[in-house]
């Protein structure tokens, strides 16, 4: 469980993305295969990683957030659309953020059942900050680090771009697509396999909370783009995820329940676009 926790932790409106859509084209005129060994396109693999790692900027950009979220296929939780100042620091996995006043900043929730929750506890921050967090931070996605889990294959396109397409049968397909430098261009891929996150924290030896879901879904499709000193920027964040079996127990000092979720089920929708 814990192996499954730190990959979600560190990989640390709107139209709606249809979980059964399936992954989109590159635009590209033509791939032919690259007649590539495994540890040639692993090598190449690490120096796309490297250069996101080395060539991000360090620049502000403004970031319209938009987000849309369900419970047990039913109830609206949130709907926001929300403009924020970003920088994003992927050496030091830190995305700080915050908000812009803006007209067209509008948000709406359930506050019956969030203010229930404060801070981390509360599904909103695993709902929406998480998501942008665990898939922005591109470096320290699965593909990119654990090799042994996937099959990769290398293609190249008229225009001199190329495409790693990676299949994991216990987590993620889809591809990227890089340029001459290593600089990536697009990514998209879908988790195959769910997985479970199962966390819980104690104090002086009492429980202080214990919280366990399981990640159904995850689609992502991520544009970048370089900006006028060549530094990588990402340009649009699409992301959908299906959570189901949402279980939380909140403990007070004394060990009795304060808040207690049962086998919740969430929907979710997030683009995170350039302004």
């Amino acid at each position: 469980m814990k192996k499954y926790l730190y990959i979600v932790l560190s990989l640390l409106a709107f139209n709606t993305w249809q979980a059964n859509a399936q992954i989109e084209d590159t635009d590209m005129d033509e791939l032919v295969i690259d007649k590539l060994s495994r540890a040639n396109i692993i090598e190449i693999i690490k120096k796309v990683r490297n250069q996101m790692y080395n060539n991000y900027a360090s620049n502000n950009y403004q970031y319209f957030v938009s987000h849309q979220a369900t419970i047990n296929d039913t109830a609206q939780l949130l709907k926001t659309d929300v403009l924020y100042n970003v920088s994003i620091n992927l050496k030091n996995k830190k995305i700080n953020k915050s908000v812009v006043k803006d007209p067209m900043n509008k948000i709406s929730m359930d506050t019956l059942f969030f203010n229930r929750y404060s801070g981390n506890d509360s599904p909103m921050y695993w709902l929406t900050e998480i998501v942008i967090r665990k898939y922005v931070n591109v470096p320290e996605l699965d593909f990119f680090n654990n090799f042994k889990d996937y099959m990769f294959t290398r293609k190249k396109a008229k225009n001199g771009q190329y495409v790693i397409e990676f299949y994991s049968d216990d987590f993620y397909e889809g591809y990227f697509q890089y340029d001459q430098n290593f600089n990536l261009k697009k990514m998209e891929f879908e988790l195959l396999k769910p997985y479970p996150i199962d966390h819980s924290q104690s104090k002086n030896g009492k429980f202080m909370f214990e919280k366990s879901w399981l990640y159904k879904k995850e689609k992502v499709a991520i544009t970048f783009v370089t900006n006028a000193e060549g530094k990588n920027v990402v340009d649009e964040l699409k992301a959908y995820e299906e959570i189901d079996d949402y279980n939380f127990t909140r403990f007070n000092s004394v060990g009795e329940v304060m808040i207690k979720d049962t086998d919740l089920d969430f929907k979710s929708n997030l683009v995170f676009k350039r302004k």
